[in-house]
């Protein structure tokens, strides 16, 4: 995700790479999956730029984003659990893309069919070959823990961390069958 230091994202106006409050949702030419990677590193740059409160007022992608549940498709469900393997098998670096932003780290996803933008703390959004449109996923509440988990995976991998840190977690405690004598 290249940053245009450049542009001022109060401004309302930046056209530079597409990002920023005017990006444009309308189909572009090329192939789906640039278009697809296009548009994600638009949405990443705004993610990345604006604070929660503006991007809910300003932001293309929260403006031309729709609300789905992840139980209620069959194809956004496949997209999550494929998001979940890119971070537990540790993909080549040019599909997990991580930077800081002005509210959290911002991580972009690209997977075979689909791509994932997601700032910690919200929004996750989903745009899939298969599903029309920008999806945000973070409202769901059945998956709400589960996405927090798996954004925060994503930007340790982006970062080119383990996706899980065991080293916080506590030792095991001694079992009963630890005693044991043969």
């Amino acid at each position: 995700m290249a940053r245009d230091d450049d542009h001022d994202p109060t401004d309302g106006a930046y056209d530079g790479s597409g990002a920023g409050p005017n990006v444009d949702m309308a189909p572009a030419t090329g192939s789906g999956t640039a278009r697809r990677m296009t548009l994600a590193t638009a949405l990443a740059t705004e993610l990345c730029d604006l604070a929660p409160a503006v991007w809910k007022r300003r932001a293309s992608g929260a403006t031309c984003s729709h609300v789905a549940f992840v139980g209620d498709d069959p194809e956004l469900a496949d997209v999550v659990a494929e998001a979940w393997d890119a971070a537990r098998l540790e993909p080549p670096e040019y599909q997990v893309l991580t930077r800081a932003g002005v509210a959290g780290m911002v991580v972009v996803v690209h997977g075979p069919t689909w791509s994932l933008v997601a700032r910690s703390g919200g929004p996750v959004l989903v745009m899939s070959d298969r599903i029309a449109g920008v999806l945000r996923i973070d409202a769901d509440p059945d998956c709400e823990v589960e996405l927090t988990e798996l954004v925060a995976e994503l930007v340790n991998v982006g970062q080119g961390l383990p996706a899980f840190d065991e080293s916080g977690l506590p030792p095991m405690p001694r079992l009963p069958w630890h005693d044991r004598r043969r």
